[in-house]
């Protein structure tokens, strides 16, 4: 199996970033999306960057903030990552590049026509996930496995409803360059559970590692 990296999602406070990173995560993301329930200041995540050392990825999750409006917040958190979830365009993400900022494009697979739209993102990195009538996404549940891509996605994140028994089956079928997890490791909303975390690391640290 090879190796791949991790991203945990929604961190809220500055112990659960400085957690997750001493179990290897690669990347922190922090939602910037007022009706999830992990939305954070600008104030508090400026707590969290500090605390995040320059070898894991800061990731901004937004869902329709206007580009301007995210390029600003980026560019005082000194984010690494822009993760656009919501009706953006390509010029969205392009003018985000020439910015200076790795780009994070989501997107939901109903059926298998869905992959074709991903294929000619432009994007940096394409992230599946799950969403419902209410949540854009971190909904805590996967979409349908059963529906696989035509082919290999090199760039892939795999999100939604990932956990510590399920993260292996994901990773046989999709080949992910990064796994991201979220809710599965909390103890309430926005709230990381240490002993969660732990357990989710060991698994997928002996998976990434242990070949």
């Amino acid at each position: 199996m090879r190796y791949f990296n991790l991203k945990v999602c929604g961190i809220t406070r500055p112990s659960d970033a400085e957690l997750a990173v001493g179990l290897g995560a690669n990347m922190l993301g922090m939602i910037f999306y007022k009706n999830s329930p992990r939305h954070i200041t600008i104030k508090n995540a400026l707590a969290i960057v500090k605390v995040i050392p320059p070898t894991v990825n800061k990731v901004g999750v937004f869902v329709d903030t206007p580009i301007d409006r995210i390029l600003i917040i980026a560019n005082k958190l000194s984010l690494d990552f822009i993760q656009f979830q919501g009706d953006y365009k390509t010029r969205d993400l392009l003018k985000a590049s020439k910015a200076g900022y790795k780009t994070i494009k989501v997107y939901h697979i109903i059926n298998k026509r869905d992959y074709y739209n991903i294929y000619k993102s432009k994007a940096d990195l394409i992230l599946l996930d799950n969403k419902t009538t209410s949540l854009p996404g971190g909904t805590g549940e996967r979409f349908n496995w059963g529906i696989k891509p035509p082919r290999k996605i090199n760039n892939l994140m795999l999100a939604g409803g990932v956990n510590s028994k399920n993260v292996k089956e994901g990773i046989k079928i999709f080949s992910p360059l990064i796994v991201d997890i979220c809710s599965s490791v909390e103890s309430s909303p926005g709230k990381k559970s240490a002993k969660k975390l732990k357990e989710y690391f060991k698994v997928c640290n002996r998976l990434r590692y242990e070949q």
